[in-house]
């Protein structure tokens, strides 16, 4: 099956879906972002093509991150491109982060600079596959994908048990009043983290996407939350410090914030907070305009244990 996509004005080949068709889709046509013009399935793009379609190509990938990432680094925020302005390394050159299960996570966009669910783009378990690029040079902007048909994730990848322990129902196990479980970690060292915070509360996040609160082990420190919009799982290198909009290279993929240079997720402890920020600054905190987080601490793990076991027990007695 095809659906022709033909522009008439830019002579592209839009049709998308088979051999001897494109590989972009109407948005990126229309918005003049096509980043595969001259591309056609069928011939010969690099490594991974052949005259009867794309075929994978077994390849590594490898990262090096830090393993204690540091908030109050004087460069941040950074672009959520980089590695190597903090000790990082990857082989892929838009990966943002690294799923646990050794996926690479790009960018809210895909080749062009719109939006996942703006060019609409339909995703399974929050990825897809590249086209093979193998012939087509790096050019400006932000890092490309390259080489051989690629698997990676945009969006958040909801078949991972990360996200399936808080979707599977009560009935079955499900822990939705907790924190969320860990996706991955970001070129920066930070953890990302599945949808929910503590006590089943939405996070209250920066520009980048991250903030400062209790992760699923209880320990306070900077992370990232993934979402299902734009910027999915981060814009920038956090802390934003109110200045996201700095990082980005064409659309600006920000999230709102909170209002404030620095977030922190209410409930949460701040003599902890600036234990955690003592490690590398203990003034860190108070350079920065800081969201109101005192309140009444959030709803107990065990507590949320015991309403998630009641739950369970109901629905298990109305089948009895």
């Amino acid at each position: 099956t095809s659906w022709p996509w033909w522009n008439e004005s830019r002579g592209i080949n839009a049709e998308y879906g088979g051999i001897g068709l494109g590989y972009c889709v109407a948005a990126e046509i229309e918005g003049g972002t096509c980043q595969f013009p001259n591309l056609t399935c069928g011939e010969d793009n690099g490594p991974g093509s052949s005259s009867y379609g794309d075929f994978w190509v077994a390849m590594t990938a490898n990262y090096k991150i830090l393993l204690v990432g540091n908030p109050t680094r004087n460069d941040r925020p950074g672009d959520m491109y980089d590695a190597e302005t903090v000790g990082g390394e990857k082989t892929i050159g838009p990966a943002t982060a690294c799923a646990i299960n050794g996926i690479d996570i790009q960018g809210p966009n895909d080749a062009g600079d719109v939006s996942i669910d703006e060019a609409g783009i339909q995703l399974t378990c929050g990825g897809h596959v590249t086209p093979p690029l193998g012939n087509i040079p790096p050019g400006p902007g932000p890092p490309g994908p390259g080489g051989p048909p690629l698997y990676h994730f945009h969006k958040s990848p909801e078949c991972l048990e990360p996200f399936l322990n808080a979707s599977i129902g009560a009935g079955h196990g499900a822990r939705p009043f907790h924190h969320g479980q860990l996706v991955g970690w970001a070129m920066d060292g930070f953890g990302i983290y599945s949808y929910q915070d503590v006590g089943g509360a939405a996070p209250i996040v920066d520009e980048c996407g991250g903030h400062f609160g209790p992760t699923d082990t209880g320990k306070i420190e900077y992370h990232y939350h993934s979402r299902t919009y734009v910027p999915y799982h981060m814009a920038c290198q956090g802390p934003s410090l109110g200045n996201c909009a700095s990082t980005q290279w064409g659309t600006n993929y920000c999230h709102p914030g909170c209002g404030y240079e620095v977030c922190v997720q209410p409930g949460t402890d701040e003599g902890a907070l600036r234990d955690y920020l003592g490690q590398w600054d203990p003034t860190w905190l108070d350079q920065y305009t800081v969201n109101p987080f005192h309140g009444p601490q959030a709803v107990e793990e065990e507590e949320e244990d015991n309403l998630v076991e009641r739950l369970a027990k109901d629905i298990l007695e109305m089948f009895a």
